[in-house]
C-alpha cells in the first residue's frame, strides 16, 4: 500500500513538473483517449489527471505510452544520416557492454538534469530510440497573482512569479526499415548551439558501437528542389544556392503557396536545378493531403545541413510521415 501510494505521488510529480509542459490538444487526447473528465483550461486538465492518477484509471504505463509519443516529438530540428551498419542482431549486446546497458528499456525518465544526459534507451524488432534529457527551470512573471498589504501603516506590493519547469529532448532514432537514421534536437539552433550536442550525441554513439567513425550526414538539397515541383506540399518558399548568389522564389499568400501562383510556379520551373548546388525551402503539410496527419505541420528545410526544422509539436508518426516525403523526392 505504502507503494502503490509513493507510485502514485511520483506520478503526481510528473504531471506538474512534465505533463502540463506539453500542448493543450495532446493533454486532451491522453484524457479523452482514457474517457476521463478534460475540462476547458489547464488547471482543469491537471485536477482531473490528478483525480484519475488518485482513482487509478490513470496508470504510470498509460502515461508513459503517452509521453513516448509526444515528447520530443516536433517542435525540432532533424538532421538526417546514414545509418549505421552494424548488424542488428549484434544492437542489443553492444548496449549491454556500453556503460547505458541499464537503460535499455527502462521507464521513461522524469528528471530535469542540469546538462544533457543519456536518460532513456528503446529497442525493439522495428527501431532503435536514444534519448538524452536536459532540464530548464526558471520563474515566469504572473501578474494576476500580484497583492498589496499594509503593515504598520506602509504600503508594501508584491510582484508574483511562478516556477516553471521545462526539459528538452535530443534524440537518435533508427526505425530498421528507414533508409536513414536522425539526430532529433529539440533546443535552438543560434550560434554554434547544436555543435557541442552532435559532438556528444556521436561519442556517445560510438561508445555504444553503433558507429565505428562519425556518422555521415545525407545531403537533402535535391528533395528539397524536387519538393517545390511536387504536389506533396504547399511550397510556402525556395531558395536555390551557388557559389555567389542564389535565387528566391517566395509566396506570399495567406493561404495557399507558389504552386498557387502561375507566375511564380513558371518562374520555378524555369530555373535548371543543376546549376544549383544547394536549396532551402518552407512547406506546409496539409491534412488535407495526408489524411494521417494529426495537424498540420511547417517545416523549413536545410538541404546543405541535411537539417529539417519542424515548427510545430506533434506526434512521433507526423515526424516520420514528414521525413517519408522529404525520402521519396530525394
Amino acid at each position: 500500500m505504502v507503494d502503490a501510494e509513493k507510485d502514485k505521488q511520483q506520478l503526481k510529480d510528473a504531471v506538474r513538473s512534465i505533463i502540463l509542459t506539453q500542448g493543450n490538444e495532446f493533454i486532451k487526447e491522453l484524457l479523452r483517449k482514457h474517457k476521463i473528465q478534460i475540462g476547458t483550461k489547464k488547471a482543469d486538465f491537471s485536477k482531473n489527471i490528478l483525480a484519475a492518477i488518485d482513482a487509478g484509471s490513470l496508470t504510470r504505463q498509460m502515461i508513459e505510452d503517452w509521453l513516448s509519443e509526444v515528447e520530443g516529438w516536433g517542435n525540432q530540428h532533424i538532421y538526417l544520416f546514414k545509418p549505421p551498419t552494424l548488424p542488428k542482431a549484434d544492437i542489443n549486446g553492444k548496449l549491454e557492454a556500453s556503460d547505458f546497458g541499464k537503460l535499455i528499456d527502462t521507464a521513461i525518465s522524469y528528471g530535469f538534469p542540469e546538462s544533457l544526459e543519456l536518460s532513456a534507451i528503446s529497442l525493439t524488432a522495428d527501431h532503435l530510440f536514444i534519448a538524452w534529457h536536459k532540464g530548464a527551470g526558471g520563474w515566469e512573471r504572473t501578474p494576476s497573482k500580484d497583492f498589496e498589504r499594509i503593515e504598520e501603516d506602509e504600503r508594501f506590493r508584491y510582484h508574483a512569479y511562478r516556477e516553471r519547469f521545462d526539459r528538452s529532448v535530443v534524440r537518435f532514432a533508427w526505425r530498421f526499415t528507414d533508409p536513414f537514421c536522425a539526430v532529433m534536437i529539440q533546443q535552438p539552433v543560434e550560434g554554434d548551439a547544436h555543435t557541442a550536442i552532435h559532438i556528444q550525441v556521436r561519442e556517445d554513439l560510438k561508445h555504444i558501437g553503433l558507429f565505428d567513425a562519425n556518422p555521415e550526414r545525407i545531403p537533402l538539397s535535391q528533395a528539397f528542389k524536387n519538393m517545390t515541383l511536387h504536389n506533396d506540399t504547399v511550397v510556402q518558399s525556395t531558395r536555390m544556392m551557388t557559389d555567389g548568389g542564389h535565387v528566391d522564389v517566395v509566396s506570399t499568400l495567406t493561404e495557399g503557396g507558389i504552386g498557387d501562383v502561375e507566375a511564380l510556379l513558371e518562374a520555378r520551373r524555369g530555373v535548371n536545378d543543376r546549376s544549383f548546388a544547394g536549396a532551402d525551402g518552407q512547406f506546409h503539410f496539409l491534412q488535407t493531403k495526408h489524411g494521417e496527419l494529426s495537424r498540420n505541420v511547417k517545416v523549413q528545410g536545410y538541404g546543405v545541413e541535411s537539417r529539417v526544422r519542424v515548427w510545430v509539436q506533434c506526434k512521433r508518426e507526423d515526424v516520420y510521415l514528414v521525413l517519408g516525403v522529404i525520402w521519396a523526392n530525394l
